[in-house]
Formats: C-alpha cells, structure tokens, sequence
C-alpha cells in the first residue's frame, strides 16, 4: 500500500510539471519578453551568487553552494504578469491553478476585506510580496520565467533554469555567510540599536500575555487582533551579508522540499530564527502568509 501511494505522488507530481510544461509550451515567449522585459531585467539583476558555504547550530548543520538566489521576494507585479500571459494565451487550466487565492485573508479576519480584494489586482501592491498560491502555481511560475528568460536574446546567464530554493539553500543564503548567525541579520536580538525591528513580524504586546494558574506556563491571548500593516514591500528592511533582503519575517518562503521558511509578518519573534522549529500549520497551502523566492542555476 505505502508502494502504491509514493508511486501515485510521483505520478501526480509529475503529471503537475508535465502539464505547466507542456501547456507553457504554447506561449510566445519572444511577444512575452517584449511585454516583460523590465522585469526580467530587474529579476536579472537581482540574482545573487552563493559559493559553497556551511550553516551550524544546535539543530541544523547543512552546507550548499554553486547557485544563484534573488535578493527579494517573487512580487505581485511580476506574478502578475504571468497570470496575464497565461490568461491571454487561453491557458485556461493553468490559470485556475496559479491563480491568486484572495479569499484567504478573510480566514484570518474581517478586518481584511479591503485587501483580499485589492492586494493582488491593484498596482500599488507591485511590490509587495505575492501570497495566497500554491506550491504547484510557484513551481509553473518558476517553468514559466525559465522559458520567458531563454526567449531574452540579451541574457546575461546561458542555459538558466529558474526553481524554488531546497531547505539546505534557503538556511545557507539566509545566513549570509555566517556559520552559526542565529537571525539573517548580525547580533541576537529582534531589534537593533536603535529598539526598531530588524523584520516584519508579529508583535505580542504586555496585555495579550498571561500566566496560566493551573499549568504555571505562559500562555498569549491572540483574538481578535486587528492586524494594522500585514505585509510590507519587499525592499522595506536592511538586506543581510549577502544583500538578500528579509529572509526572515514579512512573506515566509516555500523550499522545493515542501519545508516553509523564514517566518512571517503573521509569525512570532522565534520563528524569525533561521534554525527555527517548523512553524505549526504554515506549511498548508496556499495562505496570506507564505510566499516564494527564485534561485537560478546555469549549466
């Protein structure tokens, strides 16, 4: 039985890439270079190397290198642009996967029904992180720019294959290089020298903290709270040694592994750390708290 059920994954996982491969395939992707071409230069541009590095701590030891990572966060304005292009294709099926799950902001509360309705349409959240999409929509987007950047006549990589970070990549560029770093900045507090946050995370005010009389442990009191910001563009806080911004906080990151990432602006304070417990429940996609980061490689 268990045979047949990784037999049955692997079919479906490979019918999935098959079928974002195959209907790609009917794009013009010299028409969508034309359309795209700023953001492929940007995404270009944006791509950092990282040589084989090592990352340790108590819980992790993993090493990875010889592969690229860009310094931000896939955003609503260049996943945007792929819906559109395959919605102007017909590449109806397709579109119905990747598309934006809006609706997923009013689980979290009412308090949201402004943005599930306007975060992924209006061009002021650009650039801003996109959520709310499966794992299986991030992977075509990923086979979609590898077409989109092998159609650019002016690319600066050969042979580049765009994809989701594994888990060992993400901690090694989340460490920037440090081998021990406990955050993805220096030092090992939440704030700087300043007291402002060196992330975008959910902070726990006095009043929703509590000891419970009958187990004597600490408990946080979480409902109802009306969240004032959410996320924030993916630029807003300092990049780490590498000059990769927030890989803690703001949008947690999904790993071609299946493991969630970084935290979010929804996490607490722990889950900023890059060694950190996997986050109960993140990982069930798509959710207004996860999104994805490109790494390249180049044969």
């Amino acid at each position: 039985m268990i045979k047949k059920l990784i037999m049955l994954a692997t079919v479906l996982c490979c019918t999935t890439i098959c079928f974002g491969q195959n209907g790609l395939d009917k794009i013009d992707f010299n028409k969508s270079v034309a359309a795209n071409l700023n953001s492929i230069k940007n995404i270009e541009a944006g791509m950092k190397y990282v040589g084989q590095s090592a990352y340790k701590s108590v819980d992790k030891n993993v090493s990875a290198g010889g592969y690229y990572i860009s310094v931000v966060e896939t955003t609503n304005g260049i996943y945007n642009a792929f819906l559109k292009d395959l919605k102007d294709n017909g590449l109806n099926d397709i579109y119905e996967s990747c598309k934006v799950d809006g609706e997923g902001w009013m689980r979290i509360s009412e308090a949201f029904e402004s943005t599930a309705k306007t975060y992924h349409t209006d061009t002021k959240w650009n650039d801003y992180p996109v959520v709310n999409i499966s794992k299986e929509a991030a992977e075509t987007f990923c086979l979609w720019f590898t077409k989109l950047y092998a159609a650019y006549n002016n690319a600066k990589y050969n042979n580049a294959e765009f994809r989701l970070p594994t888990e060992s990549e993400w901690i090694v560029a989340a460490a920037g290089g440090i081998e021990n770093a406990l955050y993805p900045w220096e030092g090992k507090f939440l704030r700087d020298k300043k007291g402002e946050r060196n992330a975008n995370f959910h902070i726990v005010g006095e009043e929703n903290i509590r000891i419970n009389k009958e187990t004597g442990n600490v408990e946080i009191l979480d409902n109802n709270v009306l969240y004032q910001t959410a996320l924030v563009p993916v630029k807003t806080f300092a990049p780490n040694k590498y000059g990769i911004f927030q890989m803690a906080g703001n949008a947690a990151e999904m790993t071609a592994d299946g493991k969630v990432k970084g935290g979010s602006w929804h996490s607490f304070g722990y889950y900023m750390q890059i060694a950190a417990d996997d986050e109960p429940g993140i990982e069930k996609l798509p959710n207004p708290f996860t999104g994805f980061r490109l790494v390249m490689t180049t044969r």
